[in-house]
């Protein structure tokens, strides 16, 4: 398969959280009261449980990196992200996907032997409907072995 091009969009598989996963990332790493009890959500300005945002920003990371590589971009690590807005929770039992939409590439990287990648990326749930957007960069290899050695 060839390699995607600038512009070019791509769409990975769906994730969805169930009520487990979402109160236990909440445990651990955001404890607020409408990612844990369902009758404090209920009563939130949420208006029921629903995934902490860091949850739904680790997901996605994930979910960026396996369509990345799925799509014969040799991803080495994320470099950074500049930009992460919120627009909707996600509530129990919804499913996630990523859009992403490849930007400039810059020959500069800070990683050896590899090229600096923009993403554009819209995180979805299963109405279609964005729940969150990135901007991040990430290091792709020039040389697919670099990538496959990581």
């Amino acid at each position: 398969m060839a390699s995607p091009s600038p512009n070019d969009y791509m769409e990975s598989k769906s994730i969805e959280l169930d009520q487990s996963a979402i109160a236990a990332f909440a445990s651990q790493f955001d404890p607020q009261p409408y990612h844990l009890d369902a009758s404090a959500a209920d009563q939130s300005i949420f208006g029921g449980l629903c995934a902490s945002g860091w949850h739904i920003a680790a997901l996605a990371t994930r979910l960026v990196i396996e369509t990345l590589l799925a799509n014969g971009l040799p991803f080495v690590e994320m470099s950074s992200v500049s930009w992460l807005k919120w627009s909707r929770p996600t509530f129990v039992n919804e499913q996630i996907s990523v859009r992403v939409t490849l930007g400039t590439s810059d020959e500069e990287s800070p990683i050896a032997n590899t090229r600096c990648q923009t993403l554009e990326i819209e995180v979805c749930n299963g109405n279609g409907a964005i729940v969150a957007t990135m901007t991040a960069k990430a290091a792709i290899a020039i040389d697919a072995a670099l990538a496959e050695s990581t």
